[in-house]
């Protein structure tokens, strides 16, 4: 750490602040839906409402952060984020969350795209890789801690959302004691246009399995912790069963980004499919015989969820020239979104028809689909050969905000555009 910029541990700091709210409110709801007896449809509506907030919000804050700078961007959203958070205690109603979660997409966004263009402007080539690692490592830890605080408190009363709030203003705390300057821009590479049909063409799978990582990863963190509940797991057991599967990214990832340097990516993501089809399905049949069956199972199941939006980028990468990398990363980026507002409440509606094993039915067969088309696309192998680039995680989080950090890109200020790429708009900035 001491080797880094003196201004990224400051923001890692609030880095620390703001996911130890995420994880500890994304979990919360999920348990306190069930306690108040929200049908599963109306959980799943909620959760996919933060999803679309997502999406606008990294639409519309990436202007605001241009027009009046990050820091304030990032006192914006930290207060809004910290007054929903605490709404959400005071006023128990599905149809107000529903709006409060819709907020804390847009916010959340705001600072994510915050955090990482400022630390990808504080970072060089040199020393990206080194960065990344490790704002991986504090977000995936900060992330499961946070979800770990469920067992502070009642989950039933308003205390842990107050917890949640006082988290989130916490993350001002560091920015707003220090003199800090804005992040520094490099501009070596120009963007260049890539149509989504063209995209489509060189790395099919890639863009499904974006898709199909945003269907199932927003539907895991959303539902499972309501999951969790209907079969009786305690709080206590609900805490641990979250940061345990969240930690197994940590290892899964450098694990298989490995193997998927050395191997065809697109028969890494199958085998990670078909192991993700098999693990739902054991998970729908034994999950109410033992707590530590369901854990372990389940582990294996997240490990191969919480890395497939990674390799998909990396092989979608891997088909790419260098200024396309840019436009094609936001493309999947807003696949991934797409994915995450469908995924819970179509998980939800499962959930309804099937009960709770409803939701690992519902992984299951989105795993299996996928699994079905990469088949497809390996059944003729393609006549052209291409040289894979090094595999790089993805920090695990329900909506990803990574382009900037890649550490083969310098940093680019974008403005993006669904007809066409994103567009260089930094020297207006």
């Amino acid at each position: 750490m001491r080797a880094l910029p003196a201004t990224l541990p400051i923001l890692f700091l609030c880095e620390i602040s703001f996911l130890l709210g995420h994880g500890l409110i994304m979990t919360l709801l999920g348990v306190r839906m069930s306690l108040e007896g929200f049908p599963s449809q109306m959980a799943g509506l909620l959760m996919s409402s933060f999803s679309l907030g997502f999406v606008f919000g990294s639409y519309w804050l990436e202007k605001r952060i241009r027009g009046v700078g990050h820091i304030r961007v990032f006192a914006a959203c930290a207060a809004s984020l910290a007054v929903t958070a605490m709404a959400h205690g005071l006023w128990i109603n599905p149809w107000a969350w529903l709006v409060w979660r819709l907020v804390g997409g847009a916010a959340t966004a705001g600072m994510l795209m915050v955090m990482e263009s400022w630390v990808s402007g504080e970072s060089t080539n040199d020393n990206r890789g080194r960065v990344l690692g490790w704002y991986m490592v504090i977000s995936t830890t900060s992330l499961a801690a946070g979800q770990w605080m469920l067992n502070l408190a009642d989950p039933s009363g308003p205390v842990l959302f107050s917890v949640v709030g006082m988290l989130f203003a916490l993350s001002l705390v560091p920015l707003s004691i220090h003199r800090i300057h804005g992040p520094s821009r490099h501009h070596d590479i120009q963007p260049r246009k890539i149509r989504l049909k063209t995209l489509y063409q060189r790395a099919p799978v890639g863009l499904v399995g974006a898709f199909t990582g945003g269907l199932m990863a927003q539907a895991f963190f959303a539902m499972t912790p309501y999951y969790g509940q209907e079969i009786g797991l305690t709080t206590a057991q609900t805490a641990r069963f979250m940061a345990i599967t969240t930690l197994v990214a940590l290892v899964a990832q450098w694990a298989l980004g490995r193997v998927s340097d050395r191997l065809d990516r697109r028969r890494v993501i199958l085998w990670m499919a078909i192991v993700m089809t098999v693990t739902g399905a054991i998970i729908s049949a034994v999950a109410n015989a033992s707590f530590w069956i369901l854990l372990v199972v389940a582990c294996f199941h997240t490990a191969m969820l919480h890395t497939l939006y990674s390799l998909s980028l990396a092989h979608t990468n891997d088909w790419l020239e260098p200024e396309e990398i840019v436009a094609a990363n936001a493309k999947l980026m807003i696949w991934y979104g797409i994915g995450s507002v469908v995924g819970p409440f179509s998980a939800s509606l499962v959930m309804q028809v099937a009960g709770p094993d409803g939701l690992w039915l519902f992984l299951g067969a989105a795993a299996f689909s996928l699994a079905m088309f990469v088949m497809v696309r390996l059944h003729g192998e393609r006549p052209d050969t291409v040289t894979q680039e090094p595999f790089v995680a993805v920090p695990v989080m329900e909506t990803p905000h990574f382009t900037e950090m890649d550490p083969r890109l310098e940093p680019q200020q974008l403005e993006l555009d669904l007809e066409g790429a994103p567009q260089d708009i930094s020297h207006q900035a």
